[in-house]
């Protein structure tokens, strides 16, 4: 069964993601995210000339933040929808803040629609892909009653490890490959880490779609994996760079478990892809402390800059010209 999957950029960063599958006639479609009502439209008009259709069996909606799900309601008033599945943060807590506005919103559209929603947590099963995370009662007890809480000063990525990565990099890839500093404690907001993090495999292809998740989700989420049996990292072979490349997300431990071990740099298989939102004009340095950290895993990341990312495998065949990765010549 053959699938691909089409990144569609937003201005502000993040992506509206569109996966299909399955064989010619009998196609099934997932929405995860739809970014900015632009990158949303691009998305209708790819799915109505590319797919020849106008209907989404599947939509996600990962995050409740305006990056994340704005485009939603664009997408459930352009196209008819299967299934949404969103968190409801309204039945499980009395508190309100003003990305729940937003949510509630698009579960009434869906609701006038006729659309079914269901809430992702860990273990519900969206066409092909399995939630990985969050958990309902860390989600409940744990997420919720700190979403606003402000991070602990110092948190993340520290000022010493970026100096020295800056100056090991302008001396060349060679004299940084054994250096990574990513953090390693969490050092991400609560509400990021309730992001929907959905796992599937295409006869043994994975494609690993993360949202903003940050350590602790994305830790959970390979322990549950684990759990499950499913091939992460064997089988992976598309994964989406959590929170526009923010290496706050992103832990070596964490790497390790998603994609593999590091590999010696005179060794390296490329034999994974991953996709990074960025907003247009605006590259940081953290960027490509996520890129190198993933290049040693054997992972060579596509940067989607303005321009919409292509992946697939045993799908119709596009006349489009390949990307170039970000380091390609380190």
């Amino acid at each position: 069964m053959g699938y691909e999957v089409d990144f569609f950029p937003a201005e502000t960063g993040g992506s509206a993601i569109l996966v299909r599958w399955g064989t010619p006639g009998n196609y099934k479609l997932l929405v995860c995210d739809g970014g900015t009502r632009a990158s949303a439209q691009q998305l209708v008009s790819h799915v109505q000339a590319y797919c020849l259709s106008t209907h989404v069996d599947y939509m996600v909606s990962s995050h409740p933040g305006a990056r994340r799900s704005e485009g939603l309601e664009l997408i459930l008033e352009r196209l008819s929808v299967g299934e949404l599945w969103m968190h409801r943060p309204w039945a499980h807590t009395d508190r309100t803040w003003e990305a729940m506005a937003m949510a509630k919103k698009l579960e009434a559209l869906a609701l006038a629609r006729q659309v079914s929603v269901h809430e992702p947590f860990a273990g519900a099963v969206v066409g092909p892909f399995t939630v990985l995370s969050p958990n309902r009662s860390w989600y409940v007890e744990g997420l919720l009653p700190a979403f606003g809480t402000a991070l602990p000063r110092g948190a993340g990525l520290t000022l010493a490890d970026a100096a020295r990565w800056m100056r090991l990099a302008s001396a060349g890839m060679g004299s940084r490959w054994d250096f990574e500093p990513l953090p390693r404690d969490a050092a991400t907001s609560a509400e990021d880490e309730s992001s929907v993090v959905l796992y599937g495999e295409f006869e043994g292809r994975g494609v690993l779609l993360t949202s903003n998740a940050g350590i602790r989700a994305l830790s959970d989420a390979s322990t549950f994996a684990e759990h499950l049996g499913l091939g992460l990292p064997t089988n992976l072979r598309l994964m989406q760079v959590p929170n526009d490349g923010n290496p706050d997300h992103l832990s070596s431990r964490v790497l390790d478990r998603l994609v593999g071990d590091r590999q010696p740099r005179e060794q390296r298989e490329y034999t994974k892809t991953a996709f990074m939102s960025a907003p247009v004009d605006s590259l940081s340095m953290g960027y490509r402390i996520v890129t190198d950290a993933l290049k040693r895993r054997g992972v060579l990341t596509f940067l989607n800059q303005g321009t919409q990312l292509h992946h697939a495998y045993d799908m119709p065949q596009r006349s489009w010209y390949p990307a170039k990765p970000m380091g390609a010549g380190a």
